[in-house]
């Protein structure tokens, strides 16, 4: 064989034989330097679980699949985590472009409202005591609501107190007449007393209600109330201090200054006073009684609601038509004081109040046939009115239950 050339290039080499050619580690490094996988992928599954790859240097081409399949892996989970985060984007870009829409409804709301506030008319100038006094020779209003019929046929009498609690009815003796008997207990004491009277044995009784201070008897017709009125010797049969009980119409004066009135140690004074403010006694007039309305253990404000009770309709009349005069201030927030509109908070209804209320209590909490107070804790609230999910006499009930009176005037 020939020597080559000297300078020449250096012949390939042949197979002759020898070891095959090894590879190294670093025939296999990239070119651009990359951060080592993590631990976990340089694992080997066997039988199920993953051992440590030991390192000999060299790479066999069985690790570089799964190298390439764990790549995968990871590529496959960053691209569902680019596609969730797209989402999420496209959804706050929709809650966005429905809030921009919202506001500016709001806003043309807004507008609309300022632009009826401000196409009102001015209102009107209060009117002082000045004005009132000058317009009092203008001739009062026609009454034109007279007294029923029906209340001509109603007597009231009051009794004293012989049971404490009315719920000691049941364990108590009958046989005497007093407050908070059962219907038909004092049904039978009356027409029993009205039979005995030689001059109320014609009085023919329709039926018996209950008051604060005793009863009402209804009768069948006037003349049976006018004999029932004219002659009390049957109230003497009932016993137990019974009386006659005249007629009182009440009204509920609101916001009224308490400086002016001291009904605790001058009530007279006081009822003088509004009579002569308001000129009730030259027309015949009459109050017979003035209290706050409040609680006793409420302290007196202020202002409070006034109860005023007159002895007849007119004189009520009188001054829910032209308002009320209190030391020069003019008071116009009134009404009628009717007991039959209040609601019994032991039995949820109306016509009568909890102290006088013989039937069986129903929660306003949860509709059970208990007492209020009495309601087990975390029991679900359900009103009695429209059977929904909250209590009775919620302002959220969609269908209150209300009293419509008919002709409310005596109470």
């Amino acid at each position: 064989m020939v020597d080559p050339h000297t300078g020449g290039p250096e012949p390939p080499p042949t197979n002759t034989g020898e070891n095959p050619t090894s590879f190294s580690v670093e025939d296999f490094q990239p070119r651009v330097p990359i951060e080592p996988l993590p631990e976990s992928r340089k694992r080997t599954r066997s039988d199920g679980a993953f051992t440590p790859v030991e390192s000999t240097g060299r790479v066999t081409t069985r690790e570089v699949w799964k190298l390439i399949d764990s790549l995968k892996l990871i590529i496959h989970h960053q691209t569902a985590l680019i596609e969730s985060t797209k989402t999420e984007i496209e959804e706050v870009k929709h809650d966005q472009n429905v809030l921009r829409d919202q506001n500016e409804k709001l806003y043309e709301e807004i507008r609309a409202m300022r632009a009826q506030i401000d196409a009102l008319p001015p209102a009107p100038a209060s009117r002082t005591w000045a004005t009132v006094a000058a317009s009092s020779n203008v001739a009062p209003p026609q009454q034109t609501d007279s007294r029923p019929d029906r209340d001509l046929n109603c007597v009231r009498i009051s009794t004293q107190r012989s049971f404490v609690d009315p719920a000691d009815n049941n364990n108590s003796d009958r046989n005497t007449f007093g407050r908070y008997l059962p219907t038909d207990s004092a049904n039978s004491h009356i027409r029993t007393a009205l039979m005995n009277a030689p001059t109320t044995q014609d009085a023919q009784v329709a039926g018996i209600g209950t008051t604060k201070t005793g009863y009402v008897i209804r009768f069948k017709d006037t003349e049976s109330a006018e004999l029932a009125r004219n002659n009390t010797e049957w109230l003497n049969e009932l016993g137990n201090n019974t009386k006659m009980v005249k007629p009182r119409f009440g009204i509920v004066v609101h916001r009224t200054p308490t400086e002016h009135f001291n009904l605790e140690s001058a009530n007279t004074h006081a009822i003088e006073k509004i009579m002569d403010e308001n000129s009730l006694t030259g027309q015949g007039f009459q109050i017979e009684e003035v209290a706050w309305l409040k609680k006793k253990d409420k302290i007196l404000g202020k202002f409070a609601s006034l109860g005023i009770w007159f002895d007849s309709a007119e004189g009520a009349e009188r001054i829910l038509n032209n308002s009320l005069l209190v030391g020069q201030r003019y008071i116009s927030s009134m009404e009628r004081r009717e007991i039959k509109k209040k609601r019994c908070f032991r039995y949820q209804s109306f016509g009568h109040l909890a102290w006088s209320c013989k039937e069986t209590p129903r929660c306003g909490h949860c509709a059970g046939q208990h007492e209020r107070q009495r309601c087990p804790p975390g029991v679900r609230a359900r009103c009695l009115d429209c059977s929904g999910e909250h209590t009775t006499r919620d302002r959220q009930c969609a269908t209150p239950a209300s009293f419509k009176p008919r002709h409310p005037r005596q109470c």
